[in-house]
Parts: C-alpha cells; sequence; structure tokens
C-alpha cells in the first residue's frame, strides 16, 4: 500500500467526505483531515520511522567527528583558519591579533579513553601569507586519561604589551592542573610561566593562583599571588 493510499485509508477511517472519481483531491482530503483534528495514524508512524532512519545514519558521523575534534569543546565549529593547517585533533583555540592559537593531541589515539599513544601539542597558525599555516609547532606533553583541557585565553597578561596565550590542563582531577602562559613573538611561541593550581585567575601584570585545601599545594597555603616584574612572574604573597 502507498503513502496515498495509507492517507486515503486514514481519511475514510475519519468517515471524511472523498470524491468518488478515480483520481482523489488530495489537497482536499489532508484539509478535511487537519479540519476534524483527527491524527492520520500511519503517516505519522511513517514520519516516525524515517526520524529514526536518519538519525541512526547520522550518529556514527556525529560520533566520529566527537573523537576527531570536528567540534570545539566550547560548543562551536573549529574554524576553518586551524582546521586545515593543524593535523591533528584540534581542543581548544584562541585568536590572538591576526594570528590563531591551537592546543591540539597529535598522534594516533588508542586505548580506552582515546589519549593513549597521543601527545599533547600547541601550534601558532598565521595567515600572512594565505593561505593559513603554521608558523609554529611544539610538543607540550604526552596525554592520558584524565586528561582535560580546561580553557585557552588570549590577551597580554604580563606588561600589558606583548601579545600572550594561556590554557590550563588538568593531568587528572586528583594529580591536579598546570596552567601555561605562552608570549607570541612574531610567527613563534615563547615559554613565559607555568604555574600548578586548581583555580588561576589572570590579571594585568598578575596571578593568583587557588587550591581546594592545603593538602594540594607545596607550603600548605590556599592562595599565592604573582606580580609580573623584570620579565618575569614574582610570588609576592602566599596565603
Amino acid at each position: 500500500m502507498t503513502a496515498r493510499d495509507d492517507i486515503v485509508q486514514a481519511a475514510l477511517e475519519a468517515r471524511l467526505p472523498l470524491r468518488t472519481d478515480e483520481r482523489p483531491d488530495w489537497e482536499r482530503v489532508l484539509t478535511a483531515a487537519l479540519r476534524h483534528d483527527r491524527p492520520v495514524r500511519r503517516p505519522l508512524r511513517l514520519a516516525v520511522a524515517c526520524a529514526v532512519v536518519l538519525m541512526a545514519c547520522a550518529a556514527p558521523v556525529l560520533a566520529v567527528g566527537a573523537t576527531q575534534g570536528w567540534f570545539a569543546r566550547s560548543g562551536g565549529t573549529v574554524p576553518s583558519q586551524i582546521l586545515f593547517p593543524v593535523h591533528g585533533r584540534v581542543i581548544g583555540w584562541a585568536r590572538t591579533g591576526t594570528q590563531w592559537f591551537a592546543v591540539y593531541l597529535g598522534g594516533k589515539p588508542a586505548g580506552r579513553c582515546g589519549l593513549d599513544g597521543s601527545t599533547w601539542r600547541l601550534a601558532l597558525v598565521s595567515g600572512k601569507p594565505l593561505p593559513f599555516h603554521v608558523t609554529d609547532d611544539r610538543r607540550l606533553t604526552g596525554a592520558m586519561c584524565g586528561n582535560e583541557l580546561a580553557w585557552v585565553k588570549s590577551g597580554r597578561f604580563s606588561d600589558g604589551r606583548h601579545p600572550e596565550v594561556a590554557f590550563m590542563l588538568w593531568t587528572t582531577p586528583s594529580i591536579g592542573a598546570t596552567t601555561y602562559i605562552y608570549r607570541v613573538d612574531g610567527g613563534r611561541l615563547r615559554l613565559l610561566a607555568r604555574f600548578p593550581g586548581d583555580t588561576v585567575t589572570l590579571g594585568r601584570g598578575t596571578v593568583t593562583v587557588g587550591y581546594e585545601n592545603a593538602g594540594r599545594s607545596p607550603k600548605g597555603e590556599l592562595r599565592d599571588t604573582y606580580r609580573f616584574r623584570g620579565g618575569r612572574y614574582v610570588l609576592v604573597a602566599r596565603t
């Protein structure tokens, strides 16, 4: 039985008036069905079945996209400016001036979490001259289950004059996290500072590091405050 036959049958069950000629007036049948506010069950079941099939086909595509970094952790799509030049699974990114900074996973992932065998890497991408290309690519550390990139930011954090990028990477919730600040020097990245800690707040020339409890800090403190002086960050308070 065709879909049109289903509609006619449903209309007949609803006792809707039909023409007796060989070719029913389909627009009239559907309009009458809506006017009687009575569901046409078989077409509805057909529509639901089609939706289920489409979702079943889309699920593998979405799953592959999630593992290959087709979608950003922030919920947006990875910008094409870094998606194509960076050969890896882009996890987080930030724009700095006319350039793009990306934190990504390189290598061939394996294991139950998809991180074994991978490495955390950093890339700086420029569009001058076009096309967009990587100007600096460096290894950060090996990847393992429990790793999580918390955030990526760009700004002028240290002295307010130089472009910089920063990100926080968790080793595991029990081991802790480390925040890195890199200065963007032309087409290169230069490590400026790293801060272990559960929470890190970046301000103009200041960094505040917080700990969940005293047992997680080096000296039993809950907060460390750093200021940028003489080209580096200096610890000025421990509370």
